[in-house]
């Protein structure tokens, strides 16, 4: 929008620096004509600012359609990863002796669950609202937590490569996500 708007300041003044020269060098013009090109250009301009703004309503609708799931989605993904992160500890404390995570900062149980349900009432629901590159990295960190399930239960991955493997691919999912957010709410075009 500021460029836009920068774009017209520029296109006024070189636009009167023409019409100042026009009148410099005697020319002649009929009043009319003029008028009739004046009305012209502010009805292109008229119409550029009126499809700007319909693009930036669609762009607001979209994003307060999208913005309860996706703030959802971000927070239960958070939790996700700081349990994980609490879990991996306990699997240090346990191997390597070191020292284990206070029982207060323990996560809730339900966090993994509650994070299920978001992300399948994202895909599900929400996936036609949605990027096209959101839904694909949300299905994909699914593919992978699910691939790293299946080593720990069919192949005995051990849990701290289990866990760090989750969190590294929660984490990536956690950046698309933010950048989406990011993008949606406008927040950048401020």
């Amino acid at each position: 929008m500021f460029k836009f708007l920068v774009g017209c300041v520029v296109g006024f003044f070189v636009g009167f620096v023409s019409f100042v020269m026009f009148l410099v060098i005697d020319a002649k013009f009929d009043m009319s004509v003029v008028t009739n090109i004046v009305i012209a250009a502010a009805t292109v301009m008229a119409t550029i600012i009126h499809f700007s703004s319909i693009r930036q309503q669609r762009k607001d609708r979209l994003w307060d359609i999208n913005k309860p799931i996706l703030l959802g989605l971000s927070k239960s993904l958070s939790a996700v990863i700081k349990a994980s992160e609490f879990y991996l500890q306990e699997e240090y404390a346990r191997h390597y002796i070191d020292d284990a995570p206070s029982q207060k900062d323990k996560p809730d149980p339900n966090v993994y669950k509650d994070f299920d349900q978001q992300r399948e009432y994202a895909l599900e629901v929400y996936k036609v609202l949605m990027d096209k590159e959101l839904i694909e990295a949300l299905e994909e960190a699914k593919r992978l937590n699910e691939n790293i399930a299946h080593g720990v239960h069919e192949y005995d991955v051990d849990n701290i490569s289990a866990y760090e493997a989750s969190i590294s691919v929660n984490e990536d999912l956690q950046k698309k996500l933010s950048f989406f957010i990011t993008k949606a709410s406008g927040v950048n075009d401020i």
